[in-house]
């Protein structure tokens, strides 16, 4: 995937065209600082998935406009799967999806972040996954879709549940970081981790063209 967008910026030298995908027209991404949205399904604003997101933010600040969007601090019900966004483009139900939805599209980069619970992403993540039904038609083809997940351990089933929900979305996918950890702080002692998400920082900067290849 690296050697395509690599492809993909050196023909935007003779083409103009944007080698990070799903973003604003050429004219515009030369001008802009693009975003890079973090998804939060953890309860806990100071956890360890937060640390690694903000990690991975560090990196990007300056070049990129970071948002980090706190689940637990908005109402999202759950889908009642009637097909209503099917037609319609939203859903039936009145919550602050619609305002995540637009989130979402307005971002260039989306890094879902979450603990594993019971093996999976947490109901927060998973709900608001769910709800997102009817983006997969491509209203958010070619954005850089990642990850951060954080377990004690057999944490595969949470970035599978991911990576699935990415794909279904059309997004370009990147490797995300994986940590663990159980207690608060303990993240810190996962030097991989760490230098993981330093790593995922850099690649979203050379995959956008922020940085030289």
């Amino acid at each position: 995937m690296a050697e395509w967008f690599r492809r993909r910026a050196a023909d935007s030298l003779y083409e103009g065209s944007n080698p990070c995908p799903g973003s604003n027209p050429p004219s515009l991404w030369q001008a802009k600082i693009m975003k890079a949205l973090g998804i939060v399904g953890s309860p806990h604003k100071d956890g360890n998935t937060v640390y690694l997101l903000r990690e991975v933010f560090k990196v990007l600040s300056g070049k990129f406009d970071v948002e980090t969007v706190f689940l637990k601090d908005y109402v999202v019900k759950p889908c009642e799967g009637c097909c209503y966004c099917e037609e319609n483009e939203k859903c039936v139900l009145e919550d602050d999806m619609e305002k995540l939805c637009l989130k979402l599209k307005e971002a260039d980069v989306i890094i879902l972040s979450s603990p594993s619970y019971m093996g999976g992403v947490t109901s927060r993540l998973k709900t608001f996954m769910e709800r997102t039904w009817y983006l997969r038609k491509g209203q958010l083809e070619g954005k850089i879709g990642t990850y951060i997940v954080v377990g004690r351990r057999r944490i595969g089933a949470a970035v599978n549940e991911i990576e699935e929900y990415l794909s279904r979305l059309r997004m370009a996918k990147v490797p995300g970081v994986l940590g663990y950890a159980f207690k608060k702080g303990e993240i810190l002692e996962d030097k991989e981790a760490l230098a993981e998400a330093k790593r995922l920082g850099r690649q979203i900067l050379r995959l956008c063209g922020k940085t030289e290849f």
